[in-house]
């Protein structure tokens, strides 16, 4: 990561998850423990990452992961570190780990009441440990699906919206023409997002890109 970022001139992000998708782990030969123990990893992972950033000689032992004077160079460009981006609604652990040691946060397929209510939980964690909420960059994560009328858009969903409500993947996606999409992305920033990550459902389809960039972005 810091290689690519002084490659980058400064330009990553680096994030990362408990992780949720038991085929990738089992693909590269790893177990897939329940979510408590894969919080437990992270929690460990975040401060072995950070250390790595920040220490000539990075030390950190705890029960997953234990380094002694491990170096890292060269460092990354963006000082103090490459920001940190925690991905998880969790609300006991994940949103806390956000609080202690992440600069953002990602939230993903939520409706607007629920994406607020995500974050003002985020906010009480980050009060209980004198942190500045407004100190953590706010994402959030969404499929999405444009064309030229809301119909075609939906119709695109299809292969990953089967036996899904209708109102329920307006609620939760970024779904139809670029004007439905300016208006949905102006809830999203309401309940508190400052940036979104979408999944273009046909990004393969340079059309979709340029609608997107062109009418939705800016």
């Amino acid at each position: 990561a810091s290689t690519v970022d002084v490659l980058s001139h400064g330009r990553l992000d680096f994030g990362i998850g408990a992780g949720w998708y038991e085929h990738e782990y089992r693909a590269y030969g790893y177990g897939f423990p329940d979510a408590p123990e894969r919080l437990r990893y992270l929690r460990e992972a975040v401060q072995v990452i950070l250390a790595m950033w920040t220490q000539e000689e990075a030390v950190f032992e705890g029960k997953y992961y234990h380094v002694n004077g491990a170096i890292n160079q060269p460092k990354g460009v963006q000082k103090p570190h490459i920001p940190l981006l925690i991905g998880g609604a969790g609300e006991q652990v994940t949103l806390k780990l956000v609080a202690q040691y992440a600069d953002a946060c990602n939230i993903g397929h939520l409706d607007n009441e629920g994406l607020a209510r995500k974050f003002s939980i985020l906010k009480k964690h980050c009060e209980d440990i004198g942190r500045d909420y407004n100190s953590i960059k706010r994402t959030a994560l969404y499929n999405c699906a444009i064309a030229e009328t809301d119909e075609e858009a939906m119709a695109k969903t299809g292969p990953y919206t089967r036996n899904i409500p209708a109102e329920r993947i307006r609620e939760r996606t970024l779904v139809g023409t670029p004007e439905t999409i300016r208006r949905r992305l102006k809830e999203v920033e309401q309940a508190g997002a400052q940036e979104v990550i979408i999944f273009l459902q046909d990004s393969k389809d340079l059309k979709s890109v340029r609608m997107f960039a062109q009418e939705c972005m800016g």
